[in-house]
């Protein structure tokens, strides 16, 4: 199964999506790309459930000279670390932390930069509705997953048009519900699985989140909640 486009996968997965929300569109969800990728699907998604548009950023943390990450990290969380890699290449959790302080920031200033001073939206007593373009990293996941359960949604549910089968089955235990439309048994990454793919840039998740924020929504500083 592969999707036209991203957005063509987030007309799909809104529409597996609906059923699941019983009724509970508009401002009782909130939607949340895990960004920059999975802002094009969760926009589609979000306009169909008439809801309000969020993003998540979560960054890969990395041992130089190797390719595969170590841990990820999510605005105001602790790094979430691989303890079997780190093991495995004799590494520390300890040993990287000029890694994280350099992703800490990166976090930070891709959220103002998608934002444009507006503040994140209360996920409090609401359905948070976390959307990426591919179900392909357990890591990221999980760390964007625990940034939002912070914040206290009253339900959490994870949507991917594609998702490997046992990440998938890995998360479940992290969320009231898993929506995938493909989980292959593998799927080391997104991209082979849409005809059109392309290196989302902040200019375009700017744009995106700027089309669906609430009306009076105004800049404002706040803590998580």
């Amino acid at each position: 199964m592969r999707f036209l486009d991203r957005s063509t996968a987030g007309h799909q997965l809104a529409r597996r999506l609906l059923p699941l929300l019983s009724g509970r569109v508009g401002e009782g969800v909130v939607v949340l790309g895990l960004a920059p990728g999975g802002l094009p699907v969760a926009a589609e998604v979000a306009e169909a459930l008439d809801a309000p548009l969020d993003a998540t950023v979560v960054r890969p943390l990395a041992v130089p000279g190797h390719d595969r990450p170590v841990g990820a990290i999510a605005d105001g969380d602790p790094p979430l670390f691989d303890r079997y890699t780190l093991k495995s290449l004799g590494v520390t959790a300890a040993e990287l932390g000029a890694s994280v302080k350099r992703e800490r920031v990166e976090v930070h200033r891709r959220e103002a930069l998608y934002r444009q001073g507006r503040a994140r939206l209360p996920l409090r007593g609401r359905t948070a509705v976390l959307v990426t373009d591919g179900l392909t990293d357990a890591l990221t996941a999980r760390a964007a997953l625990h940034a939002l359960a912070a914040e206290h949604p009253e339900r959490l549910v994870l949507a991917a048009p594609v998702g490997d089968a046992r990440i998938a089955a890995e998360l479940r235990r992290d969320v009231d519900a898993v929506v995938c439309l493909h989980l292959p048994r593998y799927a080391h990454a997104a991209g082979p699985w849409y005809g059109e793919f392309h290196d989302v840039s902040d200019r375009e998740a700017a744009v995106l989140l700027q089309r669906r924020t609430p009306p009076g929504h105004a800049p404002a500083r706040g803590d998580r909640g």
